[in-house]
């Protein structure tokens, strides 16, 4: 629509130092993914394609309307030659009238061939006037005319087709999905119970009920105790093993008693002294 094109100065955000035009919001609502942090709604695959149709020629037709705002007193004219892009095709016509109703949006009426009659915006329509073909044109008061970057009169060429400028954009896409990794894919967002059943740092009490509430099994992450520290690896290292243990048992029980009990019988065999009684 014209609203693409629209060069009204527009500030998004209130408190944003940050400044655009109208037609270049317009045209990233219906060629992002994302309005700041909202994800939008995402078009069916053959509403998308008619929407790159129409959205890929208007870089150039900006391009165009900024350079035809140096030509305004000859579009006020009538009978001047005109190329006009309709439909992807150029068409021949002659001006019949400047419409100034909206200084952002301006537009011209133009008669064609077959004594029909369009309006078409400044930025789809060219000066094929032989007439005019070395005139140097003048920008409006407030507007600062810049020259194109590459080199091109866009108030008298027709640059690429509408059919190549699809062809680019959507390479542009394909080469942008291949060489894009990870984060940077646009997922499809979680729904609320799904989103609930995502594991987090929680208590068991909280995992029960998220489970639930929403039915959706979660997996207990176990903790790992704590590694020994080294001196305790090497006290563990050098400790006797648990069989070695059991076998000294076995010989100090063995051998241990035996030695006891018998040294307790030489204790009562030995005679004491002889005691000698007189009378």
């Amino acid at each position: 629509g014209e609203y693409v094109l629209d060069d009204e100065e527009l500030r998004p955000a209130k408190d944003s130092e940050w400044r655009t035009t109208i037609g270049e919001f317009v045209e990233g609502l219906l060629s992002q993914d994302k309005y700041y942090s909202t994800v939008l709604p995402r078009l069916p695959m053959s509403t998308k394609r008619q929407l790159e149709a129409k959205l890929a020629p208007i870089p150039q037709s900006r391009k165009r309307s900024k350079s035809n705002l140096a030509f305004l007193e000859v579009y006020r004219e009538q009978g001047v030659k005109v190329e006009i892009s309709h439909d992807g095709e150029w068409l021949t016509g002659t001006t019949l009238e400047l419409l100034e109703d909206m200084p952002s949006r301006l537009k011209v009426l133009v008669k064609m061939e077959d004594d029909t009659e369009k309006v078409i915006s400044l930025g789809r329509i060219i000066l094929a006037d032989q007439r005019y073909k070395s005139t140097v044109g003048r920008m409006p008061r407030g507007r600062s005319r810049s020259r194109s970057r590459d080199g091109v009169d866009w108030a008298r060429e027709k640059g690429k087709t509408d059919k190549e400028l699809v062809e680019e954009m959507r390479k542009a896409d394909r080469e942008k999905a291949v060489c894009s990794s990870g984060k940077e894919y646009a997922k499809k967002p979680v729904g609320y119970k799904a989103a609930c059943a995502l594991p987090r740092e929680q208590g068991a009490a909280s995992h029960r009920l998220m489970e639930e509430e929403t039915f959706v099994p979660m997996k207990q992450v176990r903790r790992r105790s704590p590694s020994p520290s080294k001196g305790e690896q090497d006290f563990r290292r050098n400790a006797p093993s648990a069989e070695h243990q059991a076998r000294m048992q076995q010989l100090f029980e063995k051998y241990g008693m035996a030695k006891g009990s018998e040294g307790g019988r030489t204790g009562h065999d030995i005679d004491g002294p002889e005691m000698m009684r007189f009378g």
